[in-house]
């Protein structure tokens, strides 16, 4: 047994301070880093060096990622995705564009073509074609019938006979199987009659001194007016419906 330094109180050789007075009864050890000099932050304070059993190291640290790296670097990987879509985008448009305006521009300069005449269909087809074909040409038929009553291009006249029609002068196309457009030339008068598909067109003409009609229907036809009508082709074939042709009785 000991006696404090300070208080004189009895104090036992393992106790660090006096229990009375916390006076330091034990040496503390000399400083790991000399006096004066600047202290590392790896380095602990001599408190630290006698009360501790080993030297106290600080942990490295290590290098943190930044949070804004990592969503910045998902941010510009969707931005490129993005941009990527819009590119694959206008290039799909772009191209069927293309294609649309080529496949226009071909129809548009296709060579006019006189269709071989055909008998009359009788029944129904399922053919677009055919079916769209026999339309314009059984009201070119029709029409034939009242041009023959009123034997002239007379508008007027025309559209008394058979106002179911839209009857134009012949400078102006048939746009569809309703609109006939008439002219006449030389005694002759010629009617022309679209089809739905905008790329048949049925002529007709009528000569009303020698009661002569003929016919003729012709695919890739620009412009479907009774003035575009071919000089070659015409045949007695009237074609169309069956149903639209007068029977052995008239």
């Amino acid at each position: 047994m000991k006696a404090c330094p300070e208080c004189e109180r009895e104090v036992r050789p393992m106790w660090p301070t006096c229990r009375s007075c916390g006076t330091l009864l034990m040496t503390a050890p000399a400083p790991a880093v000399p006096v004066g000099a600047a202290r590392s932050a790896t380095v602990p304070s001599a408190e630290e060096q006698f009360f501790a059993p080993a030297v106290l190291q600080a942990a490295a640290a290590r290098p943190r990622a930044r949070s804004g790296s990592a969503s910045g670097t998902s941010s510009e990987a969707g931005k490129w995705i993005v941009l990527a879509a819009m590119v694959g985008f206008f290039v799909v448009a772009i191209a069927v564009a293309a294609i649309t305006i080529r496949s226009t521009a071909n129809t548009k300069q296709a060579t006019p073509v006189v269709l071989a005449p055909r008998a009359p269909v009788a029944g129904l087809t399922t053919d677009l074609s055919v079916i769209v074909r026999i339309q314009a040409e059984s009201t070119r038929h029709t029409a034939l019938q009242a041009v023959a009553q009123v034997g002239a291009a007379d508008l007027g006249a025309l559209a008394s006979v058979q106002p179911g029609y839209q009857w134009v002068a012949g400078n102006q196309p048939s746009t569809d199987a309703r609109v006939i457009s008439v002219a006449e030339n030389a005694g002759t008068v010629t009617i022309a009659v679209a089809a739905s598909n905008h790329d048949i067109c049925a002529f007709g003409q009528f000569t009303p001194a020698t009661v002569t009609v003929q016919y003729v229907t012709m695919a890739h036809v620009a412009s479907c007016a009774a003035a575009n009508a071919p000089s070659a082709g015409w045949s007695s074939e009237a074609g169309g419906s069956a149903s639209d042709l007068p029977d052995a009785n008239g």
